[in-house]
């Protein structure tokens, strides 16, 4: 699924698309800067089972495979109403909850329109380790990309946010700890661990990792020439509009 550092690219697209939106997405936009820190910590904050014990079913509300038709962010207002209803909530944490659900829709995204669309089809890889392999290689090119379009406020930004039991499913210290460690990453002259985590759940050494992804004769063998990168970045720009769409119903409903 994305990267951290993704998710934060996207919540920075959807901060410059809404104030191009008309009315209703200026006074969005207006909302979302006001609580900057919550929204950008919300984006991120389902992944934090990669620094605790919390399983990933709970944080994403499926279990894979998921159902062809269900929406995470719906399972989770399901199984929580009182998050789904921002009016009783107090403005951080309502706006936390929003970029939560964000980042539930995109997950879900890469895995139906890019997952299966690109690498499901078994005859194009040599094997499962090779296609699994090129699917982090992939997230981990995208995800240079994306930190290296960040602002240099998104440090202060993710540091900012105070949490305060805003997940009913996980406490305040997995989250913390989280946060910390993407804050750590995003410090100026700080190394990302994006090869670190990829090449331990591959079972790889991170140089092994690392060696491909710096190699252009293998990213076009096994990336560029097997999967239409223009294709994957234009339907994450898509989800953009359909993320605003998720968090204006949600601010209106």
């Amino acid at each position: 699924m994305p990267t951290p550092f993704m998710h934060l690219a996207v919540a920075e697209q959807i901060l410059v698309r809404l104030a191009d939106d008309g009315e209703n997405g200026r006074f969005l936009s207006h909302h979302l800067t006001q609580h900057w820190p919550a929204f950008y910590l919300g984006s991120v904050a389902a992944d934090l089972s990669t620094v605790s014990s919390v399983p990933r079913d709970t944080t994403h509300f499926y279990t894979m495979p998921p159902v062809p038709q269900l929406e995470a962010y719906e399972e989770m207002f399901a199984a929580y109403p009182a998050l789904a209803n921002p009016a009783m909530m107090e403005p951080n944490h309502a706006v936390f909850i929003a970029g939560y659900a964000a980042h539930l829709l995109l997950d879900l995204i890469w895995l139906r329109e890019i997952v299966y669309a690109f690498f499901r089809q078994r005859e194009m890889w040599e094997s499962h380790e090779q296609r699994h392999l090129a699917h982090n290689i992939l997230l981990t090119y995208l995800d240079q990309l994306a930190q290296a379009e960040l602002p240099q406020t998104a440090v202060h930004t993710l540091a900012a946010a105070r949490p305060q039991q805003w997940l009913p499913f996980a406490p305040d210290t997995a989250l913390n700890d989280w946060q910390a460690m993407l804050v750590a990453q995003l410090q100026p002259g700080a190394t990302s661990q994006t090869i670190n985590i990829y090449a331990q759940r591959l079972g790889i050494t991170p140089d092994r990792f690392a060696a491909s992804l710096q190699n252009p004769a293998w990213m076009e063998a096994h990336v560029f020439g097997k999967i239409p990168v223009a294709n994957v970045q234009t339907i994450l720009q898509d989800a953009v509009p359909r993320s605003i769409t998720l968090i204006s119903n949600y601010f209106t409903q």
